[in-house]
């Protein structure tokens, strides 16, 4: 069958398209051990809902844990009853809810511009570098984005197609009650901000009329109000610290936990959506200047869209990298409209244009290639046990798709392009998830030291941390934790006359030099170590 036919023939890209994130978001999706920091504590949580019965107060350590809404962990929690307590049930929401964004954007797109548009557009979201990384991890986030994606796609369907307005916007009410309960206010704020202003910018408040929003307000109360009611009922202090502290106080807190400066998104947008950020200037610009042979409404609905997120989130005084996924649907819109215009009516700008924005990178990577052999990080192995030859190996790798991609480009081989991308991210991430990730394991996760250590220790004895909880001990010793925050309260659990264990880093642990006569070290991995009173 002719390339043509194959790239137009719907059902076969849908296949395709589920191919692709199928080996990206779920391949070996359990090999790596559940991450310090926020992994395994939203493991956790979601493993003692389950132990414990109580679905209304998230708990982590023993105590309530109010910093996120509960959607995601009911969903891992549900998949633990199902496959058990791994790595695997763990992130699967994540995968699920990752490949559910690409086919809605598949549907948004197929919806906007028609169905040639909608493959390059949802391609262009299953190998974005953070949609892959967050579709493999226990993180809030991607439910968040899913529900946000949701609700944009169910209003345009109801706006453009007059037949399914009223269940499109009813079920679409259900998605914003959904990500309140997946983010808090943020999930419903952003789309209704989003779908204002395009009324507005439409001129077309009036449309708000046809939006069923008295039947709709009740089903978004009925979706998103009762978890928060039924746990400020048990948990008089739960409204006070999750609204004013982790939303308003991290919006405009200057004490907040994670203050970045306001350009802080544009490194992170451009490294979270590689390689397509690449020709993400050029998409945004020609949408503004209206220049694209597609559907008016949809460019303008994407624009404010990816707006409106990036901005609020720029604003805002905390910042991680991982709050603005949400906007990675509306830049894949944006960028599979610039690849349809070049599939189906490229004009001399839009070559010029792609040409422009691909060589640059394509010039520069040989040069990285150089100098990583000239200069190699020597550390590299020491630290990661990753040998060198490995990085060069995968540096070549990408190089060579680089190249090839430039010389497909030149040649205006634009459909072999596109591929050649896609198989660069796809090969790339498959490479690491088998030579890398594995010896990344040990310096992520304590899964090691945490089942040797509950060998050691009494059943149900709580683990003692210095200076720091590690999430990791949690869940694989099903075992609380508690944290030894100075040298004083150290030497004191120390002095037990019972043989007693405490989980250190490297750093902490020299930094207790005096005690060292005292301890002796059992077991090491990485940077991690079990030390005890006990002395041989």
């Amino acid at each position: 069958m002719p390339a043509k036919s194959l790239w137009e023939k719907e059902s076969l890209l849908v296949i395709v398209l589920i191919g692709i994130c199928l080996l990206l978001y779920f391949f070996r999706l359990g090999d790596m051990p559940l991450g310090d920091i926020d992994e395994a504590m939203h493991a956790v949580t979601s493993k003692e809902m389950v132990r414990n019965g109580d679905w209304i107060t998230p708990r982590y350590n023993g105590e309530n844990f109010y910093d996120k809404p509960p959607l995601y962990n009911w969903l891992a929690a549900f998949a633990f009853m199902g496959l058990g307590f791994n790595e695997r049930a763990a992130r699967l929401p994540a995968a699920l809810l990752g490949l559910g964004c690409v086919l809605l954007t598949y549907w948004l797109a197929r919806n906007m511009f028609g169905p040639p548009a909608a493959f390059p557009s949802a391609l262009v979201l299953a190998t974005g570098v953070e949609h892959i990384i967050l579709s493999r991890a226990v993180v809030h986030d991607i439910s968040l984005a899913f529900c946000v994606t949701l609700a944009m796609t169910l209003f345009f369907s109801g706006y453009k197609n007059e037949r399914h307005r009223k269940p499109a916007f009813l079920v679409g009410y259900a998605a914003l009650g959904l990500a309140v309960v997946a983010k808090g206010p943020v999930g419903a704020a952003l789309p209704m901000m989003a779908i204002g202003l395009f009324l507005i910018y439409k001129r077309q408040l009036r449309f708000l009329s046809e939006m069923q929003i008295g039947w709709g307000l009740l089903i978004f109360l009925a979706v998103a109000a009762p978890w928060y009611i039924l746990i400020s009922l048990k948990n008089p202090d739960y409204l006070e610290y999750f609204v004013l502290k982790q939303n308003i106080g991290s919006f405009l807190s200057q004490q907040s936990r994670h203050p970045k400066p306001f350009y802080y998104y544009i490194p992170v947008l451009m490294g979270g959506f590689f390689p397509w950020s690449l020709f993400l200037p050029l998409a945004l610009w020609r949408a503004v200047r209206a220049k694209a042979a597609l559907n008016g409404d949809g460019l303008v609905f994407v624009l404010i869209w990816f707006g409106v997120i990036f901005v609020f989130f720029s604003a805002a005084t905390s910042k991680l990298g991982t709050y603005i996924l949400p906007l990675f649907p509306a830049a894949s819109l944006l960028v599979g409209a610039l690849w349809y215009d070049l599939l189906h009516a490229p004009d001399a700008g839009l070559r010029k244009g792609v040409l422009i924005s691909y060589l640059p990178f394509a010039a520069v990577m040989p040069f990285g290639l150089v100098y990583l052999l000239l200069f190699p990080p020597g550390e590299l192995t020491a630290d990661t046990g990753i040998a060198m030859s490995l990085v060069y190996f995968l540096s070549a790798w990408v190089a060579g798709w680089v190249i090839l991609s430039a010389g497909l480009v030149i040649k205006k081989k634009y459909k072999a392009f596109i591929g050649a991308l896609t198989a660069m991210v796809a090969t790339l991430f498959v490479l690491v998830l088998i030579y890398i990730v594995p010896l990344l394991g040990p310096l992520v996760s304590c899964k090691q030291l945490a089942l040797k250590l509950d060998n050691l220790m009494p059943p149900g004895e709580s683990i003692r941390f210095y200076h720091r909880a590690r999430a990791s001990f949690l869940f694989y010793t099903n075992r609380t934790g508690e944290v030894l925050q100075n040298p004083q309260q150290l030497k004191g659990y120390m002095d037990s006359r019972k043989t007693v264990y405490c989980v250190f880093k490297e750093d902490d642990w020299q930094d207790v030099g005096d005690l060292h006569g005292t301890m002796q070290v059992v077991a090491r991995v990485a940077d991690k170590l079990i030390v005890s009173n006990k002395l041989e």
